[in-house]
């Protein structure tokens, strides 16, 4: 599947898909760095209980840095739900699949 995406700087308004492997590539990006791993331990298992920089804040910091990244505001629920890299992949895939 394919979303209609415009890049996060407001002057770049060319329309592109984006894949569901570049959003998971953009975000090991974002773990890798505030969680400050190498890009090959973030796995789709990867959860706050296994890494220990995982914790409250740095959580704050990985949902403003999707944020910036996809444009994407998730909800509290949505917040929340980010309990796995794997699960996080799906969750802003489907939120930046619904966006107009």
């Amino acid at each position: 599947m394919a979303c209609i995406h415009f890049g996060r700087f407001p002057e770049d308004r060319v329309p592109y898909r984006m894949r569901a492997q570049e959003v998971e590539e953009r975000l090991r990006d974002i773990f890798a760095t505030v969680l400050e791993l190498n890009a090959n331990e973030v796995a789709p298992e990867l959860r706050p209980e296994s890494c220990a920089k995982w914790d409250s804040l740095r959580h704050i910091h990985l949902v403003n840095a999707i944020d910036e990244e996809f444009g994407v505001s998730l909800d509290f629920a949505q917040q929340m739900e980010l309990t796995s890299f794997g699960k996080t992949v799906e969750i802003v895939y489907s939120a930046i699949s619904r966006q107009p």
